[in-house]
Order: C-alpha cells, then sequence, then structure tokens
C-alpha cells in the first residue's frame, strides 16, 4: 500500500451478495461519512438479514470504539435513470475478528444484525403506462388467514374441474382501498440443491391512497386475525406503489421465532367457519378502522396473546388488557378507574357476564380485581392458591374476549366464550376455588 493511499478490502464472497452502497453509518454518538456497505441477499419472506460493512482503516478504528445500535442510509443508482436510496434505524454490529501480527492489528470482518430495511427506489424515467396504486404485505399465517386466502390460480383451476367454487373475500379499508387475502407458494433452497414448497400468506391492496395509511389498517387487521384465530399473526414485509415513479419496500426483521401459537386443543375464538371469519373482519374493522382509540385494542389483544409468562403476571397483564378494552368501548375521562369503566361499559352494551368470576363485585367473595391488587402488591400465594389462581386467569381471559368481542359488534353467542362452549372447562366451575382463595 502507498503511503497516503486509502484502500477498502473487499471479500470474495461479496460478489454473491447484493450491490455495495456509499453511504453514511451513524450511532448516537458518531457519524461515520463514505463507509461501503452491503445487504444480504433479501426477499420479500426473509426473516433474518445482515449488512456488511467495507470500512478503511480510519473508519474501522472509530467502528470499534462505538455501540450498537447504529443506523445506516446510502443511495447508488441501480440502471440509468434509477435512484435507489437503502437505510436502517436499527443494527446491531456484531464483534469484529481481528488478527495481531507484532505491531499490526488487522480488523477482517464486519457485519450486523439489521432489525429493519427501507428500500426507495426513485425512476426518474416517463412511465411507459401509469401502474396502479396498490400494496403488497407479507405475514405469517394463522387460522383465519389460511381460511379466507384466496388460493392460487392453478388450485382455483383444479377445483373448478371438480365442481368446487372457492370464493375469493375481500374486505374495505379506511380510506377505501380494497384488501384480499392471498395463499401463495414459498419456496427455499439448499446447499444440495433440494427445494421445499411452503405455504405463505399475503395481502394484496389496490386502490391505495397513501402508504402509511394503508400499513397502520393492515396491521390492524392483523390484530382482528389475531383475535379471532387465538394465535399471533404480524407482517413483516410490505411494498407499496403510491405514485408512478416512486416504489418503497420495508422489512421488519427478528418477528417469527415468539410468536404466540393456539395450543391444540383450544378453538378459534370466532367459531370455525369461512363466512363466519369473513362477517367477523368486516364488521369489527368497520370501528376498530376509523376509531382514534385502535392502540387500546391492540394493548388488549397483545394482553390474550402473552401466554409465555408467569401465572401472576399473565393476570396483571390480563386485567391492563380489560382496563385497554373497556375505554375503547366508551371513551371515558382520563382519570376513571376500572369500576366506573364497567359501569359505564354495562350501561352501554348489552353484555351478560355473570356466569364468570366476578371482576369487581365482591359480594361473592375475592374479585378478580383484588386478586390483580395482590399480584400487584407483591402478596404472596400459597402453593393451595395456585388452582384458584389459574382459575382466575382463565376468566380474565374470557372475560377480555367477551368485552373485546361486544366492542367490536360481535354477538357472543357466535364465539368460544358463549356459555354453551365454556360448560366443558373445568375453570368454568369457580366458585369453589373463589371461596378457597384468602387474600
Amino acid at each position: 500500500m502507498s503511503h497516503g493511499k486509502t484502500e477498502v478490502m473487499v471479500p470474495e464472497e461479496a460478489a454473491k451478495r447484493g450491490p455495495i452502497i456509499k453511504g453514511e453509518l451513524r450511532s448516537s454518538e458518531i457519524k461515520i461519512p463514505g463507509i461501503l456497505a452491503q445487504f444480504s441477499n433479501i426477499t420479500p419472506q426473509s426473516k433474518k438479514a445482515k449488512i456488511y460493512l467495507y470500512p478503511t482503516l480510519e473508519q474501522a478504528k472509530r467502528l470499534l470504539q462505538e455501540r450498537s445500535p447504529f443506523a445506516f442510509t446510502g443511495s447508488f443508482v441501480s440502471r440509468e435513470g434509477v435512484d435507489e436510496e437503502w437505510s436502517s434505524t436499527e443494527i446491531w454490529i456484531e464483534p469484529g475478528v481481528t488478527i495481531t501480527h507484532r505491531e499490526m492489528r488487522c480488523l477482517t470482518h464486519v457485519s450486523g444484525r439489521l432489525v429493519d430495511l427501507h428500500v426507495k427506489i426513485v425512476s426518474r424515467n416517463t412511465p411507459e403506462r401509469e401502474m396502479p396504486k396498490s400494496a403488497w404485505f407479507v405475514m405469517n399465517g394463522c387460522l383465519l388467514l389460511q381460511i379466507l386466502a384466496t388460493h392460487e390460480e392453478h388450485e382455483i383451476r383444479q377445483a373448478k374441474e371438480y365442481g368446487i367454487e372457492r370464493p375469493v373475500y375481500r374486505f374495505t379499508l379506511s380510506d377505501g382501498a380494497t384488501a384480499e387475502i392471498r395463499q401463495i407458494t414459498v419456496q427455499h433452497s439448499f446447499e444440495d440443491e433440494k427445494e421445499i414448497k411452503k405455504r405463505g400468506f399475503a395481502i394484496q391492496v389496490d386502490g391505495i391512497k397513501e402508504g402509511e395509511t394503508v400499513k397502520r389498517d393492515i396491521d390492524r387487521l392483523l390484530i382482528l386475525a389475531s383475535l379471532a384465530s387465538r394465535e399471533q399473526s404480524v407482517c413483516w414485509h410490505w411494498s407499496a406503489n403510491e405514485c408512478p415513479n416512486v416504489h418503497k419496500r420495508h422489512w421488519r426483521f427478528g418477528l417469527g421465532s415468539n410468536l404466540a401459537k393456539r395450543p391444540d386443543h383450544e378453538e378459534p375464538l370466532v367459531l370455525r367457519d369461512a363466512a363466519r371469519f369473513s362477517e367477523f373482519l368486516s364488521l369489527a374493522s368497520k370501528k376498530y378502522l376509523s376509531s382514534s382509540n385502535g392502540g387500546l385494542v391492540d394493548t388488549a389483544v397483545f394482553a390474550l396473546l402473552a401466554r409465555e409468562l408467569p401465572l401472576e403476571v399473565k393476570i396483571v397483564r390480563l386485567l391492563t388488557g380489560v382496563q385497554s378494552a373497556l375505554r375503547f368501548a366508551v371513551s371515558p375521562p382520563e382519570k376513571a378507574n376500572i369500576g366506573d369503566l364497567y359501569r359505564e361499559f354495562q350501561k352501554q352494551f348489552t353484555i351478560d357476564l355473570s356466569d364468570l368470576w366476578p371482576l369487581h363485585d365482591k359480594s361473592s367473595g375475592v374479585s378478580l380485581s383484588a386478586i390483580r391488587n395482590a399480584a400487584v402488591h407483591g402478596d404472596v400465594f400459597t402453593e393451595r392458591d395456585w388452582i384458584a389462581l389459574s382459575y382466575a386467569e382463565e376468566h380474565l381471559r374470557w372475560t377480555l374476549e367477551r368485552i373485546l368481542l361486544v366492542s367490536l359488534g360481535w354477538g357472543i353467542k357466535l364465539s368460544s366464550v358463549s356459555p354453551e362452549k365454556l360448560r366443558s372447562y373445568c375453570a368454568y366451575d369457580w366458585k369453589g376455588q373463589q371461596q378457597s382463595l384468602k387474600l
């Protein structure tokens, strides 16, 4: 290397990845402009991704002194008249491998784990034809998506040969756009060149006006799908054509490993039927998508999906979910307590919870609210209390599900938390356990 000359070494394996992009790497403390970066090969189905950095010597010295997370923004011309901007707001740099020889210290590898990735493609060319304003979302499956998804064309044709008509379900979003759930086939290739085909799910949205609005609506549709299915579905990739010359793509990585699954013995919340699922999604989305308090439903559903928690924590979280659901339903003053919320809810909605462990009434024994308060204040439960606590947790879950269903306009009789359905559960016979619990 000649003195004064800055060189960057790019390994041979980089040829198998995407383009090398020049941009700025930054953290809360520093900015490193002009650094070269490359991303791993990423597809719409990618759940993990890495960034590879090729710093100069001076850039490497600064990089090794700082701590993650970092952000990156870079751009390049992918072809004539087309500019691409790639950015990530959260990158966790992995420890670099170093080789030391006498006084020389060489950094051999710098890469990082991506939490998100945003790609904006802008064409300066005049389009030959106007592209429709549309968006495409990729997510993991849940029962509702499986039942309502439009099958692939060859499957529809094959079904018609046997006289089977597969209906297409479409849903209207808040800005008038139309959403359709699609079933897709994802191919995975391996080093031995074997391929495995898996079912995947996507939502096609046509007639969009603004990408962020559609993204919010799809996230909320998936919240409703998760509620109805009792298992979690989230979107990790979406792309949108908002205007003729601009195409945007987004990824969120690392979402697939800890998603809540419905236990095998448990039925979905909405009765297992395509027409019921479609009706629920259409009816519930009208109120949910138009509400400015939709985040309260998010909190309540996430409380239901948080199954892998200690029992006392689940009880506390579920009661917080009940409070959020009540606030969504009645839009109370900011400082209303759960008792006031529940009484107002009963005035505004027709709902019968008399068959369940009382939420707030102490006349028959310890209420669910009292159990939650004891857990919050650190009361010590005995081994004999655990069956009663597990019953209480089930009743909190059923109470929250009923409140959510009624708030969203759905009948309890058309669900798995109707009295007729719950009679087969041991926990439904709760009065003896309530009497045994002493706080």
